[in-house]
């Protein structure tokens, strides 16, 4: 017996020939002229399977389809997205201490799982447990940032058939897009919008939505506003200051008007709303008030000095009311909620921001409304940071005064266009035609 060139056995005194269509041999070791029979494989002698054409096309078209959907995955993939994913798995203390606990018990000599185990389990197990303890510490953050944020109390009184909601700059926007969401939810909770332009949405049917429309800019017209949404709607339960406008100048460039413009409707006007509903709110201990901030509180760029100005001025407002109700006003269920947002799409948004999408992408109104809707779903106040990396962008300030004064000027990059489109009267000095919404 004879083994083959290919790994096959031939009888010594019979050897096997197999031939190719062009007559080289394939199998012979024992041939007699061993050279002139052993396959040939130049290029000229060699056949090569065609793949056929409509297999071809389907692969090509495979092909295609697997990269428009990582195209589309990676656009669509952003720091927070990936941040969700490691809370719900590594991070997840729900997933990682069962498993560090069965390593732990694996790795025992004596255990039956041990047995026949050829892997040096010690440092998987020690990885196991240090995530275990980074999840539960993230979780204790979460729950002492809750708590605090709400003096430790629970509210269980919210009933949205009953709740009032008055939404200021509620025409487009964040402001419209909540409202539809809290309408999606429940059609029976009353929405009352507050903006300088009508309605650019169709409220849907059967659901509860009162239009005023003010001028927020000037204080007569934001008192009796009040008066007469008490009258015809309520006391509102929840107020969300949400309208806010752009002038877009430098300190220098910019008008009297247009600072005052500026600071009266993004501060003043909360200031004022928030003196006219709040009494009921603490009188009934029962009331959530959401303030838009905005990142340039925490890193102002150059021509909204104002805006940055009335933004910062917000988070004074919710920082200072959190103290007032807990210790003057006896309210600690009344709720507080501040949002700090990087750019929006929004009608104040024009340009292109030149940030990487991934760090800072850019939101949607949609995505700030149905957080500020869940957060009022939910019975607490937070402060909410969206994108999620801005939380560790306003430690900047905190920070040496070098890394921050670099981190600013990196704003310089950005294309915005920060010029409002609103109209001022330049003899009354008030907004004249309404645009596409005075809304944040």
């Amino acid at each position: 017996m004879a083994p083959t060139r290919w790994g096959g056995i031939v009888p010594s005194s019979k050897v096997a020939r197999e031939r190719r269509t062009d007559g080289a041999c394939i199998a012979c070791l024992h041939c007699s002229n061993n050279s002139r029979h052993m396959p040939s494989f130049s290029s000229s002698s060699r056949v090569e399977a065609q793949p056929k054409p409509r297999l071809a096309s389907f692969t090509v078209a495979i092909g295609i389809l697997r990269a428009g959907i990582m195209t589309t995955l990676l656009k669509d993939l952003t720091i927070d997205t990936v941040a969700v994913v490691l809370r719900g798995t590594i991070l997840n203390p729900g997933l990682t201490a069962p498993m560090a606990a069965a390593i732990t018990w694996i790795w025992e000599p004596d255990t039956f799982g041990s047995r026949g185990l050829h892997v040096n389990l010690p440092q998987l197990r020690l990885a196991a447990w240090v995530l275990t303890a980074a999840g539960l510490a993230l979780r204790l953050h979460e729950q002492l940032n809750r708590w605090t944020a709400n003096n430790w109390t629970r509210d269980s009184t919210w009933d949205w058939d009953k709740e009032i909601v008055l939404i200021t700059g509620g025409s487009s926007g964040i402001g419209a897009t909540m409202a539809q969401e809290l309408i999606a939810r429940n059609p029976r909770t009353k929405i009352v919008v507050v903006d300088y332009v009508p309605l650019t949405w169709q409220p849907a049917p059967r659901s509860d939505v009162r239009y005023f429309q003010c001028d927020l800019s000037d204080k007569t017209a934001i008192r009796a506003l009040c008066d007469r949404v008490r009258r015809e709607a309520g006391n509102p339960t929840v107020l969300v200051n949400n309208a806010g406008l752009s002038r877009g100048f430098t300190v220098m460039d910019g008008t009297y008007t247009d600072v005052e413009l500026t600071i009266n409707t993004n501060l003043i006007a909360p200031f004022l709303l928030v003196k006219e509903f709040l009494p009921h709110m603490v009188k009934s201990n029962h009331g959530h008030i959401i303030h838009v901030g905005s990142m340039s509180s925490m890193m102002p760029p150059a021509r909204i000095a104002d805006y940055a100005a009335t933004k910062a001025g917000l988070t004074a407002l919710h920082e200072a009311l959190q103290l007032e109700l807990k210790y003057i006003h006896q309210a600690p269920k009344v709720r507080l909620t501040l949002g700090i947002f990087g750019f929006i799409r929004t009608p104040l948004f024009k340009g292109q921001t030149g940030q990487p999408a991934f760090l800072f992408p850019l939101l949607e109104s949609g995505t700030v409304a149905r957080r500020f809707v869940d957060t009022l779903y939910s019975g607490f106040g937070n402060t909410i940071y969206l994108p999620g990396i801005m939380r560790y962008v306003a430690m900047l300030r905190g920070g040496p005064e070098w890394l921050s004064r670099m981190s600013r000027e990196q704003t310089q990059k950005i294309k915005v266009d920060y010029v409002g489109y609103q109209k001022v009267n330049s003899k009354t000095g008030r907004l004249e035609t309404p645009g596409a919404g005075n809304t944040a």
